[in-house]
């Protein structure tokens, strides 16, 4: 299989290695998916939505290939020899599968590299801490650095005691309020202990249960052009473990503060090329007319990304699979984009949504998964209030595998940037209440994933994907085609 043209030619810098990989993988994989017997012819055309949902409860698809992803691909970072693989895989199973105008698209993404990571806590006791770095850190010096810690809870512990964070590495030991707000200590914590004159910054893990495994994610440092943060240098941040932030406070409480060796070998190379993966089932009338349905590709670099976003991945891919399958296709053609970048800077996203600006308007809807592969519960709708009920009624079928709860709320990341041009957004809900355990960790790994859970999760997204393609009427006037 030749590499996609939209992705090599005209670019500088690509590696060779990686292309070759890139080759040698797409090759393999295509050769493997299509020595897969041939499915069954399907049945009739009113009904798709049941024959879709049976087909998909009866089918352990899913869960092969995401054993199979995650496996032999392992984890995904941009700039990865492990997202190019990816790349190729989803390549050669999406044209296997029979879809049309299955594409690269380009895309210019981060190139961030962990690197050599360690650190102990060399008083009042010694032990090992462990830790992982958050995306996006810088390093620490060449030979590391070691200072006195400042353990404080939050921000406004920070702010009251800031005298005391100069020189110091200060630790957030914040407790787990739910990850919409504590994750702010890993987004923002490291530019508010450099603002007090710390040399670094650790966080107690973004999770409730770490089992002593450090989570990663991404951190963000303000531009430092501008005048507001002139002169307030990068710190190095990590994550530890849940266990180990709460021994380092237990200590300060006892009037023991610890005292912290930290070595990281972070560092952030040239942005580089890499793509989103895009297949189709076009529409037997509305070709022009647009459903998405849609996952990110990338992973953080420890896991396998089983849960983020493996599984969103091949619950999209399975969802069209199945439809194309069908005796017919829909009404509106049914786009599938695994997005690339989701976790750093959410480029394929932006990039998606610039390179098909003339199409936003014919798109009708577009649907994330990014739950995880957990049993489904319903869809979150961001659109008003009449496109929510529409989609309450078109999800009734799907009351068979417990997708039952549909209400407004937020569609997803990656397609956030098209719904903020009016395309209504669809985010797929699910029963996760271990996400948070394996979420952006080593754990995050394919034996966490339940096989008939993912399934129906498949079955959810599979009818609701149908339903909108297929609506006599759409969740919203399209434009026509010039």
């Amino acid at each position: 299989m030749p590499i996609p043209s939209t992705v090599v030619p005209g670019v500088r810098g690509v590696r060779r290695s990686a292309v070759l990989a890139w080759l040698a993988v797409a090759l393999a994989t295509a050769t493997a998916a299509l020595a897969a017997p041939a499915a069954p012819p399907g049945g009739r055309q009113e009904n798709a939505a049941s024959r879709l949902i049976a087909a998909a409860l009866a089918d352990s698809q899913a869960a092969a290939r995401l054993a199979e992803l995650c496996d032999t691909c392992g984890p995904r970072l941009p700039g990865s020899a492990g997202l190019d693989c990816a790349l190729a895989w989803a390549l050669a199973r999406m044209r296997a599968d029979g879809l049309a105008a299955v594409r690269a698209e380009t895309v210019l993404v981060p190139h961030w590299v962990r690197g050599e990571e360690r650190a102990e806590c060399v008083a009042p006791v010694r032990f090992p801490l462990r830790l992982l770095g958050l995306g996006g850190t810088v390093g620490t010096p060449a030979a590391g650095l070691e200072a006195d810690l400042l353990c404080v809870r939050d921000f406004a512990e920070l702010e009251a005691r800031g005298g005391e964070a100069r020189g110091r590495i200060v630790l957030f030991d914040q407790p787990w309020e739910g990850y919409g707000k504590t994750v702010q200590y890993r987004a923002r914590g490291a530019d508010a202990a450099a603002r007090h004159g710390a040399v670094a910054c650790l966080i107690r893990s973004v999770t409730g249960t770490s089992l002593a495994n450090p989570h990663t994610g991404v951190m963000h440092y303000e531009d430092r052009a501008d005048s507001a943060w002139t002169g307030v240098p990068m710190i190095p941040a990590a994550a530890l473990t849940v266990e180990d932030a709460g021994r380092l406070r237990r200590l300060a409480n006892r009037g023991l503060p610890a005292r912290v060796r930290l070595y990281l070998g972070a560092r952030t190379l040239p942005d580089t090329v890499s793509a989103n993966i895009v297949g189709e089932v076009r529409g037997r009338e509305r070709p022009d007319e647009i459903v998405l349905i849609g996952a990110h590709l990338d992973s953080w670099d420890v896991g396998t990304g089983a849960h983020d976003d493996g599984a969103g991945c091949v619950i999209v891919m399975e969802a069209a699979r199945l439809i194309a399958r069908l005796p017919q296709p829909p009404r509106r053609t049914l786009r599938v984009v695994l997005f690339v970048d989701e976790e750093q800077t959410q480029a394929g996203g932006r990039a998606y949504a610039t390179l098909h600006a003339d199409e936003l308007a014919r798109h009708v809807a577009a649907l994330e998964c990014d739950s995880g592969g957990f049993p489904p519960v319903g869809f979150s709708v961001q659109a008003d209030s009449s496109i929510v009920a529409r989609v309450r009624e078109l999800a009734g079928p799907l009351a068979t595998v417990g997708a039952t709860e549909i209400g407004e709320g937020y569609g997803g990341v990656d397609i956030s940037f098209i719904v903020a041009q009016g395309v209504p957004g669809i985010g797929h809900r699910v029963d996760s209440p271990h996400y948070m355990d394996y979420h952006h960790s080593p754990a995050d790994t394919f034996d966490k994933v339940d096989a008939r859970d993912l399934a129906l999760s498949v079955a959810a997204v599979a009818g609701l994907a149908w339903a909108l393609a297929e609506d006599p009427a759409p969740l919203r006037p399209p434009v026509p085609a010039p």
